[in-house]
């Protein structure tokens, strides 16, 4: 590993249920010398990415915001996306998520909500449990077999909290392939109680690999108004015209 991975990598110790890390966190998570790791620190200050708070302690830094600022003006899914996802919501008053996938994560990059105020368990930049909702189901389906395999034998049949580790590789790739197939996924209570989601891959020009997903997201009653048929066509319409804006923008 490269001395600029090392440093890279403390940021890997910041998440939703550490978001201020120690000295000492760092020092026995690494492994380093505790010059080395003073070293690695002080460089991600410099930079922005970490800030210290009260005594020996860290959080993610300012520049983080600024670099959020400006993948919000220059994603290019948001930017192929962005004006389509704010007309699914308001014609259907769903909220609309866009969600991808890296690093063996999902994220929601942006979400557009409606009228109403919805109380989401997982927003904008928080993870999103592999295979629980929607956009995770499809996102994680649309990984190609080897990887898929490896996401489910690691991330999910070997993690006794997961809700599917109980599952064969057989009942997963049947349930991923379903998911393909149908070119979408709906799920219901997964990711916060009382609302139903449906999502559809964002693929990209010519091939069937996701770069991102498209979900809606509100209550039952809301959908059974809407029919849930017609929803799953203009999430999908949604996610197609985004693709085709992508693949345009690459011309």
């Amino acid at each position: 590993m490269s001395t600029l991975s090392k440093t890279l990598a403390i940021l890997d110790f910041f998440g939703p249920d550490s978001l201020q890390v120690s000295a000492e966190t760092i020092l026995e998570r690494t492994g380093l010398s505790k010059a080395t790791v003073y070293r690695h620190v002080k460089d991600l200050c410099d930079a922005g990415l970490i800030t210290r708070v009260g005594s020996g302690s860290y959080s993610l830094g300012p520049r983080i915001i600024e670099l959020d600022w400006m993948m919000r003006q220059y994603d290019p899914i948001l930017i192929a996306g962005r004006d389509v996802m704010h007309k699914l919501a308001e014609e259907t008053r769903l909220a609309v998520f866009s969600s991808v996938f890296y690093d063996d994560r999902i994220i929601n990059t942006y979400i557009v909500e409606p009228t109403e105020t919805f109380s989401f368990h997982f927003g904008r930049g928080q993870p999103i449990p592999l295979f629980s909702g929607a956009q995770s189901k499809v996102l994680v389906s649309y990984q190609k077999g080897r990887r898929l395999q490896k996401l489910f034998q690691e991330k999910i049949a070997g993690n006794p909290n997961h809700p599917y580790h109980d599952w064969s590789w057989q009942d997963f790739s049947r349930a991923a392939k379903k998911i393909r197939k149908d070119g979408y996924c709906v799920t219901s209570n997964e990711l916060t109680g009382g609302l139903k989601g449906i999502a559809a891959p964002i693929l990209q020009a010519g091939s069937k690999e996701a770069v991102g997903s498209i979900c809606a997201v509100g209550t039952e009653e809301r959908f059974a108004l809407l029919h849930n048929d017609s929803v799953i066509e203009r999430v999908t319409e949604t996610a197609d015209q985004i693709a085709a804006n992508l693949a345009e923008a690459e011309t």
